[in-house]
């Protein structure tokens, strides 16, 4: 099941609309250590970067298919053979990762869907103790050239009170920063 209201324009334009050196070094990837794991990762648009900086193995879930191939595609091109595509539907399926079992998990733009903690308890599922979900969304905000309609997009408050219903700890309410359009927080699951 694709996450609602989450058409993709074309790849430059998208990848434009981030920060993607800020995103990675607020976001705490640059220096994570062990697995990493993204949720719906599109384009490549964060994996690439990231895996050109962080020699960590990367998994990445797609649900459409062309996508991942691509993405396939531009590691293999770039020799980030750390970077590994699968196409699945996570939501309808899971990951089928144990649990305790990855070091990260990126969930960027994905909590508009329906359901937004079945998102959140498979990331605590599969995360080891002290495992870091990273939580980024669109500025609750109808200016933004992008993401979900208003009435489907998640307020930070919103995203930080599923995180904490999930069992997750968070630092601070206050969302981080993410510049030019999106926000995000650093959820990390307890011993």
């Amino acid at each position: 099941m694709k996450v609602r209201d989450s058409g993709m324009p074309e790849a430059d334009y998208w990848d434009s609309l981030f920060d993607l050196p800020l995103v990675l070094d607020r976001m705490g990837l640059l220096e994570t250590k062990g697995r990493i794991v993204e949720f719906g990762s599109g384009y490549g648009t964060f994996t690439i970067p990231l895996a050109e900086k962080n020699q960590s193995e990367i998994i990445t879930f797609e649900i459409e298919k062309d996508l991942v191939l691509d993405l396939e595609k531009k590691a293999l091109s770039l020799g980030l053979d750390h970077v590994h595509p699968i196409q699945k539907d996570i939501l309808e399926e899971g990951t089928s990762f144990p649990e305790n079992f990855v070091d990260y998990v990126m969930i960027f733009n994905l909590l508009h869907h329906e359901d937004p903690l079945s998102i959140l308890k498979e990331a605590f599922r599969i995360l080891k103790p002290r495992g870091i979900a990273g939580l980024m969304h669109w500025n609750y905000d109808p200016s933004t050239p992008r993401g979900p309609k208003m009435e489907i997009r998640p307020k930070p408050e919103e995203i930080f009170e599923w995180a904490i219903k999930t069992g997750f700890k968070i630092g601070s309410e206050k969302p981080i920063d993410l510049p030019p359009y999106h926000y995000g927080f650093i959820a990390t699951k307890p011993m």
